[in-house]
């Protein structure tokens, strides 16, 4: 009995503590509609690589770990550079950034089906191109001591992420273009296009464009943006590793 009276007696402390409510389907749902594709400059120099850069939720940067992977893997976003939000995923304890595609090499599912030929009585492998999209991203991990808060909104979310980003679109278009180089400035100014400007340097001088498509020749990856102009003109612009190597006017 009395082992019995101290089992009751646990389950009911059990229930009187507090628990620490999971991020709900609502919150997610604000937080992705709202920040994915959202655009901010970053702060501080961020690296390559999948494991990220560990920020709290009281905002303070694991210092050690950046500069160690800054050290080992390179650079890949610079200070100042207009960055934009492509994923996020969610976790009981920590919420992960993706940022312009992440640090991580990604390959069409294509490239894990083996393909061969007949041999006789054996298969070859026949061989294939490694069509290895290169990593220009990086990612963030925001960690909480505890649960990632029920109720937690985009702005709160992008207050923790302040030492590391800045959303506010006032600055960090500023920002930007204070960062580019005399031509491309004047270019922004003007609202052109010129070769050799990445796409957070063409979507400053032109916005988001009207269409997007997307191809591979002779192993090349290429992305091509359509800006519908007055009349029935069109603005095409042809990106390799997200820099511009074409312009075509019709």
């Amino acid at each position: 009995m009395k082992y019995r009276s101290f089992f009751v007696g646990l389950i009911g402390v059990c229930f009187s503590l507090p628990l620490s409510a999971q991020i709900s389907r609502d919150a997610k749902y604000d937080i992705l509609r709202t920040v994915i594709a959202d655009q901010a400059s970053a702060r501080i120099g961020l690296p390559f690589g999948t494991d990220g850069v560990e920020l709290s939720d009281a905002g303070e940067i694991n210092q050690s770990k950046l500069e160690k992977d800054l050290k080992k893997n390179g650079q890949s976003i610079e200070p100042g550079r207009v960055v934009t939000v492509t994923d996020i995923a969610f976790d009981d304890d920590k919420i992960e950034i993706e940022l312009d595609g992440g640090g991580k090499n990604k390959k069409n599912f294509l490239d894990r089906i083996q393909v061969g030929v007949g041999v006789g009585d054996r298969t070859a492998p026949v061989g294939r191109e490694d069509k290895t999209a290169k990593a220009k991203g990086s990612k963030v991990i925001v960690k909480f001591a505890k649960k990632v808060p029920g109720a937690l909104t985009p702005d709160q979310l992008k207050e923790i992420l302040k030492p590391l980003l800045d959303f506010n679109k006032h600055n960090f278009m500023k920002t930007g273009i204070d960062a580019l180089t005399p031509e491309f400035q004047e270019a922004v100014k003007a609202k052109e296009a010129r070769i050799g400007m990445d796409r957070s340097t063409v979507i400053m001088a032109l916005g988001r464009p009207d269409n997007k498509f997307r191809e591979t020749k002779n192993g090349v990856y290429t992305e091509q943006w359509l800006y519908n102009q007055r009349g029935l003109r069109a603005l095409f612009i042809t990106f390799e590793d997200n820099v511009v190597v074409e312009i075509k006017q019709y």
